[in-house]
This record gives C-alpha cells, sequence and structure tokens, in this order.
C-alpha cells in the first residue's frame, strides 16, 4: 500500500471542506488573505500592562536567551483536515486529507510560499511489471 502526497498545482481541481467548495486557486487566494490579515493586522497581547506590545511580525523577527539573539529566518505553518477532492482528469471526488504548508521567510509576509497537497484515504495501488506487457498486446490487437 502507497499513500502518496499529491501537490495540487492545478487552479481548476475543485476542494471540498465541509459543505463548501473552492477551486484550488481561490483556496490558495482565501489562505493568503487570512494569514496576511492574521500576521499584520493583530498584536501580541501584554497582560501585565493589559496593552499591545508589538505586532505578531515583530514577535517573530528574533529569540533572545541569555546573551544571544537569534534572528528567524523562516516560519513554518502546517495544518491539515479531511477533504475530498475533484481533480479535472481524475475518477471523480477522492476523500483524504488536505495539508496547506505556509513558509514565511524573515518574518514578513510578503515573503511567503503557500503549497497544497493532498493525501487520499485510499492507498495508490502498484503497477504491476505486466501492465507493460498488457498495454503493448492490446496496442498490437488493435
Amino acid at each position: 500500500m502507497n499513500y502518496q502526497l499529491i501537490t495540487l498545482d492545478c487552479d481548476d481541481d475543485v476542494v471540498l471542506l465541509h459543505k463548501d467548495t473552492f477551486k484550488v486557486s481561490r483556496l490558495k487566494e482565501l489562505v493568503r488573505e487570512q494569514i496576511c490579515s492574521k500576521w499584520e493586522k493583530h498584536s501580541y497581547y501584554d497582560y501585565s500592562t493589559q496593552k499591545p506590545k508589538t505586532q505578531i511580525s515583530e514577535f517573530f523577527k528574533q529569540i533572545s536567551f541569555s546573551q544571544e539573539t537569534m534572528k528567524i529566518d523562516q516560519i513554518k505553518f502546517d495544518l491539515t483536515t479531511d477533504c475530498q477532492i475533484l481533480k479535472i482528469n481524475g475518477k471523480g471526488w477522492q476523500k483524504g486529507k488536505l495539508k496547506i504548508q505556509i513558509y514565511i521567510s524573515n518574518a514578513t509576509i510578503d515573503k511567503y510560499k503557500l503549497c497544497l497537497e493532498f493525501c487520499s484515504d485510499e492507498p495508490e495501488e502498484p503497477e504491476s511489471p505486466l501492465d507493460d506487457i498488457r498495454k503493448m498486446i492490446q496496442a498490437e490487437a488493435t
């Protein structure tokens, strides 16, 4: 049994999340809007002063401990949820998991990478070594 992650790079494929359907292109837009909105506008709250302390983007630029300060080069978010996918060249709806990966470089939302991947609940059947022979026989018969 072989479970394989498939990158969703066809913008016209359709993803069903709960009761809502989205083209891959639209889902990418929505994820980007949400991340940008939350990253730039929300602040880290200082409960001792009861005031916003700094923006999330500033909060993740570096970490410090003792006398050492380290710059954060990249932050990665992984999200996974149940879904169904309808691929343009596929065999109907497939159930599986949608994996969303977001990479933010240098704590700047302008430098981000978004990757959508799908893993089917049904394992991919490995091709039989005899499949090539069957195809050749069928081609000769026609």
